[in-house]
């Protein structure tokens, strides 16, 4: 696949900054965060969630961009409440909470899947049942004073990250990010901490919006064609369905999480 390729090429490289980052000095801690946070965001269930979102709705590259950092600010979100839990109240996060929320990410995984190839969302259900209160009357003139008006709706150019926010909060609250809250039951320092967690953040919003840049551009530069742009689509939404259901086998069958 290609994100795998693309991890292989990247690993070693990460590995060899992360090996000479001295965590023994605060500002070492938060390069490591930076570090950590941009080596995040390249993870392959990260990239298929964001892969469908942009093959949902794109626009223009801006707006690929756009959804790839609100995904990542969702996800500093979540950890932020996590990280918060841990330093101020010493809440430990069980490897079994964990991979069930992981869990959760495969099931997510697969409705972003279903719902790229189908154009199907709850969104568009409850809009759909109060259509006539978002519409609105539009008035054109014509030549000779001929003037008529007809009911128009803005639902499909009314487009919000308010999917992307979530997806990316459901992936802080899961097991994606136990290695952040490792890090921080070492850190004894609160404002530490939490300033672990911001630059963190920052890197995950920052590697997410540019894998979302390289995502949309296929998408935008194709878009006149809609034969390649529905293939496009639908290849996003395999590739996402196939992550989330690997993920679910792992965890079910390999790592036998409901064993217990």
């Amino acid at each position: 696949m290609i994100v795998d390729t693309i991890n292989a090429v990247i690993e070693p490289l990460f590995n060899i900054v992360q090996s000479n980052i001295n965590v023994a000095a605060p500002t070492g801690i938060l390069l490591l965060g930076l570090v950590t946070g941009l080596r995040h965001s390249i993870e392959a269930d990260h990239v298929a969630a964001v892969l469908s979102v942009v093959a949902s709705n794109h626009k223009n590259i801006k707006r690929a961009s756009m959804l790839g950092a609100i995904w990542g600010l969702g996800h500093t979100t979540s950890l932020f409440i996590a990280g918060l839990l841990v330093l101020l109240l010493s809440v430990n996060i069980s490897e079994t909470v964990s991979n069930r929320l992981e869990f959760g990410v495969g099931i997510m995984l697969l409705f972003l899947g279903v719902t790229t190839i189908t154009g199907w969302s709850i969104g568009k259900f409850f809009k759909g049942l109060r259509d006539q209160k978002s519409s609105h009357k539009h008035i054109h003139h014509h030549q000779g004073k001929v003037v008529h008006s007809h009911g128009h709706v803005h639902d499909a150019e009314h487009g919000h990250g308010h999917k992307s926010l979530i997806v990316g909060m459901v992936h802080g609250m899961a097991g994606s990010g136990a290695l952040l809250l490792i890090v921080l039951s070492t850190i004894n320092s609160i404002p530490l901490g939490l300033a672990y967690i911001a630059i963190f953040g920052a890197g995950s919003i920052g590697g997410m919006a540019g894998i979302s840049t390289l995502i949309g551009i296929p998408f935008v530069k194709l878009a006149n064609s809609a034969k390649v742009s529905l293939l496009l689509r639908y290849a996003a939404a395999i590739t996402t369905l196939a992550i989330g259901a690997g993920m679910m086998y792992d965890l079910v069958w390999i790592d036998q999480i409901f064993a217990s």
